[in-house]
């Protein structure tokens, strides 16, 4: 006999570490629809060497993964980016035992709707899973045709764009509140682009050691506040990173024609 789930769930939450498939493209961690419950996964490894040989396995698709490693006392956060971004199970690796878990049996999830709405915290689970399952499937180096549901997840992602708010970053010039430059990113070819936000959790991967503020707008006001200089602006610079140019936004938001 295999090991149960309540047998699993109690390993995997007294454990001293874990390993978690992350894609190399998205430095989120690697996301799969279930075969049989239609659940989004995310892959947890007890040791280091079943993470890799998961990933030379998926290498055979075109897949390209890394194990990342969290030490138990960064446990609340790996768990805190799984709801961020709308898993909702664990296949749990053992040697050679596999489980699927809820992912709400391991650890319960934050209860942000208590919370006054201006201290609640911009989350937006259904956007990051789909920018992450479009995002896995578009970067595999295979041919065009060899991509699988592509109309479908794109829709998915557009349509969720067009209904989401954004954090956008802005950097405060000496004590007027309101003298603000906003920041950009800069690729090798010396190319602007404007870095927007799907949630706190990403934001803070940009603004960690800066001195930022930040405002919260909805989708068709983002190519209003987009420098003149800017390529484009990119959705998640430091996860999916997902770049619109100004027609394409326009496109998204109903504002032009296709």
């Amino acid at each position: 006999m295999g090991i149960s789930v309540e047998e699993a769930v109690k390993e995997i939450q007294g454990r001293e570490n874990i390993y978690v498939a992350y894609s190399q493209v998205t430095k989120l961690p690697y996301v799969t629809c279930g075969e049989e419950t239609f659940n989004d996964q995310v892959w947890f490894f007890a040791e280091e060497e079943g993470v890799k040989e998961f990933g030379q396995k998926k290498l055979e698709e075109k897949i390209l993964l890394m194990g990342m490693k969290y030490e138990k006392k960064d446990f609340p956060r790996m768990y805190g980016l799984l709801f961020s971004i709308g898993v909702n199970s664990v296949v749990w690796n053992r040697g050679d035992e596999q489980i699927e878990i809820d992912l709400d049996k391991i650890v319960r999830e934050p209860d942000i709707s208590k919370l006054p709405e201006e201290k609640r915290p911009l989350i937006n689970p259904t956007l990051q899973l789909s920018g992450i399952y479009f995002m896995q499937e578009l970067r595999r180096p295979v041919e065009k045709e060899e991509r699988h549901n592509m109309r479908e997840k794109e829709e998915e992602l557009l349509a969720n764009l067009k209904r989401s708010e954004f954090l956008v970053a802005m950097n405060p010039q000496g004590d007027d509140p309101k003298k603000i430059s906003l920041p950009y990113l800069k690729n090798k070819d010396g190319k602007i682009f404007q870095p927007v936000f799907s949630d706190v959790l990403e934001f803070e991967k940009f603004g960690r050691g800066k001195k930022l503020r930040v405002a919260k707008l909805p989708f068709e006001k983002l190519s209003g506040i987009m420098m003149e200089q800017a390529e484009a602006i990119v959705v998640n610079p430091m996860g999916f990173n997902l770049l619109l140019n100004r027609k394409q936004m326009e496109i998204i938001a109903g504002q032009g024609q296709k």
